[in-house]
């Protein structure tokens, strides 16, 4: 079974993501925060993580990364960070910060499904 962290603080984001990704052999686990994140991908260690950028709280998506990528228990999930963020350093930001993939919102579903089964192939 391959596991799926969605992590946006958005309920509709969410739950359009989880009608998207869900299939038979697909796990689906759910955040609201990037503290919530960093406890699930401790305890799950999920083979992606879709993680927004911009979240309430005291942790961006950018500070997630960095703590997960340098985790050895989570520093092989496969991050792509989803942010309306779309600027070229937005991108490098996310890149230097640890992730794998980068997607702007509001993005393409096909596209998003493309990057989500490229990473668990």
């Amino acid at each position: 079974m391959k596991k799926i962290l969605i992590v946006d603080d958005q309920p509709d984001v969410k739950k359009l993501l989880v009608i998207i990704l869900q299939a038979k052999d697909r796990l689906l686990l759910c955040a609201d925060s990037g503290e919530e994140a960093i406890v699930l991908a401790r305890a799950e260690k999920p083979d992606v993580i879709l993680l927004d950028v911009m979240m309430p709280g005291g942790m961006d998506g950018y500070q997630v990364a960095k703590i997960l990528k340098g985790d050895p228990r989570t520093r092989d999930c496969v991050v792509v960070v989803m942010t309306a963020k779309v600027q070229e350093q937005d991108r490098q930001a996310a890149f230097e910060a640890g992730a794998d993939d980068y997607i702007g919102k509001p993005f393409d579903m096909r596209d998003l499904q493309k990057k989500v089964d490229d990473a668990l192939s």
